[in-house]
């Protein structure tokens, strides 16, 4: 029998009677989504949080970039076998880059942060910013390069401390506020600026981790061109490939392959961004292994290609401007133990936190931007871009929207035993169709009434 007397022991006691009942194995839970509840609550939530779209004047842009460096010995954040290390050193800073997005009537933003995801302690903290400037936070698109070797000590649950070091609350407020003071240049800069949207292909820049199938993967280079009016040029750039290259147990900090990336496009535009793409299941293939010479040459090659296809890239004036931040009601956890079964909900929670999720958009002329709040793949880019082109728009999708809900990846693969769909599949066998036809519906609610109108100054 137990020494009740001794607080460690009661205290374990306590503890032990309020976490077995959330640590009930359970059954995996197969009802079709369109069959639940949380499908028809985030039904609703589309039809009460429906974009705004204005067409009242030409499209003014800006932007500008600001250092988020934190100082040496913050923790990394990307791979939990660092177990919390600091970085002794910077290779390159890390940086929030920003656009500002304007027509007369409506004000949005762009935000690309060289950092793992967008964390849910700084999107919260944005919000109380929001507030204060008069913005809703469905005019902010917040997007993350995702880099693994940039900074932690924003994960406040076990999970975000293993994953990204220690909490320092310091960091996640100098965060925002460089966040909010980007945006406060960008927008001090805006101009009539003509748009454009080009693609190329880079089949041989990524692979799929996953499967291996050569086939079944999002090969595409996206990127937009922004022309000012008083002659700035920008470019706004998204890839599929993970930004994983850095060895995991190097004590510098890097912002991988995009960072390069930026650094050699900004060597002919005036500004350069990039938000990671649907990157779920992805690889970058590398020349020269883990190593600042790979993160180099797949920059450099990327950037090359993107350059060499400007030319090709035609510009004009536009007007319309849209944005969206939807609600997404999810399922239960469905945090696997084994094959059929899995943790209990509580289980989950106490390990990973219970945070809201949204779906983000940004409609610019004929361009469409959907943000997921995961590590979504690019094997569903072939349904949403058909999608696209059926309303004659062009599409990018990013990841790491505000927020964190896992990887997502196709239902069919739902029983490879792989990280990505076992420790990493938060929400269990359907999230990828059900995640998928929410960002159908969100798309098709930017349709244009009619061909959008350039509009001349």
């Amino acid at each position: 029998m137990p020494n009740i007397r001794c607080p460690k022991t009661v205290l374990l006691l306590l503890f032990a009677s309020m976490l077995l009942p959330s640590c009930v194995i359970q059954q995996i839970d197969h009802t079709p989504y369109e069959q639940t509840d949380y499908f028809r609550q985030t039904l609703e939530q589309l039809e009460a949080h429906a974009p705004v779209v204005t067409s009242t004047d030409t499209l003014q842009v800006g932007w500008a970039k600001v250092n988020i460096t934190p100082p040496l010995h913050t923790p990394l954040a990307g791979y939990g076998k660092r177990r919390g290390m600091k970085y002794t050193s910077v290779h390159d800073s890390a940086y929030v880059r920003t656009f500002s997005f304007g027509n007369g009537s409506s004000q949005a933003y762009f935000v690309a942060l060289d950092m793992l995801i967008t964390p849910m302690a700084v999107s919260a903290a944005l919000e109380k910013e929001y507030a204060r400037l008069g913005l809703k936070p469905e005019q902010v698109y917040l997007s993350a390069t995702h880099t693994h070797t940039s900074f932690g000590g924003w994960g406040k649950k076990l999970m975000g401390r293993i994953m990204a070091g220690r909490y320092k609350e310091q960091v996640v407020q100098a965060t925002v506020q460089h966040i909010v003071a980007s945006m406060a240049l960008a927008q001090a800069g805006q101009l009539p600026a003509r748009i454009g949207y080009g693609q190329v292909h880079a089949a041989e820049l990524v692979g799929n981790r996953l499967t291996g199938d050569a086939t079944a993967l999002d090969t595409t280079l996206r990127y937009l061109k922004f022309e000012q009016k008083g002659g700035g040029t920008a470019l706004l750039c998204s890839f599929s490939a993970h930004p994983t290259i850095l060895p995991s147990r190097q004590p510098i900090l890097s912002r991988d392959y995009p960072g390069a990336l930026v650094d050699s496009l900004e060597s002919v535009v005036d500004f350069a961004a990039f938000s990671a793409g649907a990157v779920a299941s992805h690889r970058p293939h590398t020349l020269h292994g883990d190593s600042f010479e790979s993160t180099a040459a797949l920059g450099n090659s990327l950037a090359r290609k993107i350059l060499n296809s400007l030319p090709n890239t035609g510009t004009s004036y536009h007007s319309r401007l849209g944005y969206a931040s939807v609600p997404l009601q999810l399922p239960e956890p469905q945090w696997r133990s084994g094959d059929r079964h899995r943790f209990g909900p509580g289980l989950f929670h106490t390990f990973f936190g219970n945070y809201p999720a949204y779906l983000s958009s940004l409609q610019l002329g004929n361009v469409v931007l959907l943000g997921v709040p995961a590590d979504y793949s690019g094997e569903f880019l072939k349904t949403l871009t058909a999608q696209a082109k059926s309303q004659g728009q062009e599409l990018l999708v990013t990841g790491f929207n505000a927020g964190y809900i896992g990887y997502v990846t196709p239902d069919e693969h739902y029983g490879l035993k792989n990280y990505e769909t076992r420790a990493m599949n938060f929400y269990g066998p359907q999230s990828g169709s059900y995640l998928t036809a929410m960002l159908l519906r969100l798309l098709q609610r930017h349709q244009p009434e009619a061909a959008d109108n350039p509009a001349n100054p």
